[in-house]
C-alpha cells in the first residue's frame, strides 16, 4: 500500500524540511502512534526505516524511501543491525502488554540496550514520546516507567528530545477506546475521590506534529518539552464531556467506603471492564491507576520551537468520530497482537503431524470477486453470520479467561488488510479474491486457523472452501475439539450458505 493513502497529512503547515534526506529510524514501527507517523514522514520526503519486533508484524506500506528492519529491543545485536546507517531514531517502544513487573523491568533493560548501542552506531538524535506527570509524587507504575525510560535515554552522550503527553484522543488510541467502551456499555461509573485528578488530553494530530516539528527543528539539546491539547479538566469532566458527544449520559458513584488498597481497586474494575470493553486487562489497569495522577503541561516551552496552537478536545473527538463513520481508520491499539502471540508461526510454516483440519465447500453461482467481497465484511459489527449466539458465548468464555473475546471488533468494517484484528482473529493472509486466512487469538488448548479458499469455476461460478484447521495440546486439546466438533459443522456450513445468499444477491 502506497503511505499517501493512509496519510491523514497532520504537518502540511509546518515549514518544509531543510533536510529531507536525513534517515530515520521508527521503532514500535506497527504500534499506534508509529503507524501515524511513518505517513506523515514518507510524505516530507525523508528515508525510513521501520523497525518490528518479528517477522510477524507484517509490512503492509511500501515506497521507494521506505525499508523494514526486525529486532526485539532486548537484544543489542538486532538493535545495531536496525540502526546501522541511520541518522535519527524514534523511540516508540512500550512494553504494557505483560504484567506490572515485567513491563517496567523490560522497558529498563530495552531503554539501556537502545542508548547503548545509538552511540555506537554514531546516532544524531533520539526523540521519545513519553507520560506527564513528573509533578506527582504518587506516580501510577505505568507513568513511573515512561519516565524512566526518558531518563535512561538520557544519560548518553545522543541529544534525546523527551515529549511528554496525557491521553492521547485519536482513531484507534487505546485511551479513546476505552473512553468510548465505557461511555457505550456503562451507565454506572464507579469513581475514587483519588481519580479526579486533572487532565489535559491531546490529539493525535498534534502528537504526530510535535514528532515531526522537533525532528526538523536544528539545534536542540537534550530537553523533556510536555505537550496537551487546549482543554485542562478532571477525569469526571472529559468523561462527562465524550458521553455528552455521544449523546449518553452516565453517572457516577463513590465507591471510596469500600475497605481495598486504590491498586486494587483499579484492578478490579479493569476486569469488571473487561466484559464490556475492547481493551486488556493489563493496559486498562495501567491506564485506570494513572488517574490518580496529576497530567497537565508545567510550561508552554514546546511554543518556542513550534508555536501553532493545538485543538480542542471536543474538536478532536469529533474529528476521530467523523473518522469512524467515513472508514478512514489507519492504526487501532489492536494492531498489535497479544504477547503470546507474537511469536506463532504462520499455518504454512508449521510442520505438525497433529493437524486436525475439517472442511465444507459450496458451489456458488457468483465470480470470485463478489464472494471475497461479502467474506471480507465478517465480525466487528456484522457479527459472524450464523450462530451468532454461540460465537458470543464463546467470546464471553474467553473474557472469563482472560481473553480478548469479541469485543475487540475491527479497525474498519468493511475493509481487511493484512495484520487486522477481527474480533478474536487476526488476518494471517490475504490474496485478493483468491484466500481469507484468520488466525485465533482466543485462549484454547490448542492452535487455530479458519481459512477461505476461493476456487474458480465454469460460467463465472464460484468454489468456496471452508477450512478449520487445528493443532491440539496433548490430551485437552483432543477433548476440545471432540466436544466442539459438532458446533462447528453447524456454523460452517450455515456460513456458507449465508455467503452463497449474498454472493448471489450482490451478483444480481
Amino acid at each position: 500500500m502506497d503511505p499517501e493513502k493512509v496519510n491523514y497529512h497532520y504537518t502540511d503547515d509546518l515549514p518544509l524540511p531543510a533536510h529531507a534526506d536525513t534517515k530515520v529510524l521508527v521503532t514500535g514501527a506497527s504500534g499506534y502512534v508509529g503507524r501515524r507517523l511513518i505517513p506523515e514522514l514518507v510524505g516530507r520526503g525523508y528515508r525510513v526505516r521501520c523497525m518490528l519486533r518479528n517477522k510477524s508484524f507484517p509490512a503492509i506500506l511500501s515506497h521507494p524511501n521506505l525499508e523494514y528492519a526486525y529486532a526485539d529491543g532486548i537484544h543489542k545485536a538486532e538493535l545495531r543491525l536496525a540502526m546501522q546507517g541511520m541518522d535519527v531514531v524514534y523511540y516508540l517502544i512500550h512494553s504494557m502488554r505483560l504484567d506490572e513487573r515485567k513491563f517496567q523491568q523490560t522497558d529498563k533493560a530495552v531503554a539501556q540496550n537502545f542508548r547503548e548501542v545509538a552511540e555506537e552506531c554514531g546516532i544524531k538524535k533520539i526523540i521519545y514520546l513519553g507520560g506527564l506527570g513528573e509533578t506527582s509524587q504518587q506516580l501510577s507504575a505505568h507513568l513511573r516507567s515512561r519516565i524512566e525510560v526518558g531518563s535512561v535515554l538520557s544519560e548518553g552522550s545522543i541529544p534525546v528530545i523527551s515529549l511528554r503527553a496525557a491521553i492521547i484522543l485519536g482513531t484507534g488510541s487505546a485511551s479513546y477506546e476505552l473512553l468510548k467502551s465505557m461511555v457505550l456499555h456503562t451507565r454506572w461509573i464507579p469513581f475514587l475521590p483519588e481519580f479526579n485528578s486533572r487532565v489535559q488530553p491531546i490529539a493525535v494530530r498534534d502528537v504526530i506534529k510535535y514528532l515531526v516539528g522537533v525532528l526538523e527543528a536544528e539545534n536542540l539539546t537534550t530537553r523533556e518539552y510536555s505537550i496537551g491539547g487546549q482543554d485542562v479538566m478532571t477525569y469526571q469532566e472529559l468523561i462527562s464531556r465524550f458521553a455528552s458527544l455521544l449523546n449518553k449520559k452516565v453517572r457516577f458513584f463513590n465507591v471510596s467506603w469500600v475497605p481495598l488498597p486504590v491498586s486494587i481497586s483499579c484492578r478490579l474494575f479493569a476486569y469488571w471492564l473487561h466484559f464490556f470493553i475492547s481493551v486488556p486487562v493489563n493496559i486498562t489497569s495501567l491506564l485506570l491507576g494513572s488517574l490518580k495522577t496529576d497530567v497537565v503541561c508545567p510550561n508552554e516551552d514546546i511554543k518556542e520551537i513550534l508555536p501553532f496552537e493545538p485543538i480542542g478536545f471536543e474538536t478532536a473527538v469529533r474529528r476521530a468520530l467523523e473518522k469512524e463513520k467515513s472508514s478512514k481508520v489507519y492504526s487501532h491499539w489492536s494492531d498489535v497482537p497479544p504477547e503470546s502471540m507474537t511469536e506463532l508461526l504462520p499455518l504454512c510454516e508449521f510442520e505438525s503431524s497433529d493437524f486436525i483440519v475439517e472442511e465444507h465447500s459450496i458451489e456458488i453461482p457468483a465470480d470470485p470477486e463478489k464472494v471475497f467481497e461479502t467474506l471480507c465484511r465478517i465480525g466487528g459489527p456484522h457479527g459472524w453470520v450464523h450462530g451468532n449466539f454461540l460465537w458470543k458465548i464463546r467470546g464471553f468464555i474467553d473474557r472469563l479467561l482472560g481473553g480478548v473475546g469479541l469485543q475487540r471488533g475491527r479497525r474498519d468494517p468493511e475493509n481487511l488488510r493484512i495484520g487486522d484484528s477481527v474480533d478474536f482473529w487476526r488476518v494471517e493472509k490475504l490474496d485478493l479474491n483468491k484466500e481469507l486466512l484468520l488466525r485465533a487469538e482466543l485462549i484454547s488448548p490448542g492452535l487455530s486457523w479458519l481459512q477461505f479458499e476461493l476456487y474458480p469455476g465454469e460460467n463465472g461460478n464460484t468454489r468456496l472452501a471452508l477450512r478449520a484447521h487445528f493443532i491440539p495440546d496433548p490430551f485437552w486439546g483432543h477433548m476440545y475439539w471432540f466436544f466442539m466438533s459438532k458446533f462447528h459443522t453447524y456454523i460452517f456450513k450455515g456460513m456458507l450458505d449465508y455467503f452463497y445468499k449474498k454472493s448471489v444477491q450482490a451478483s444480481s
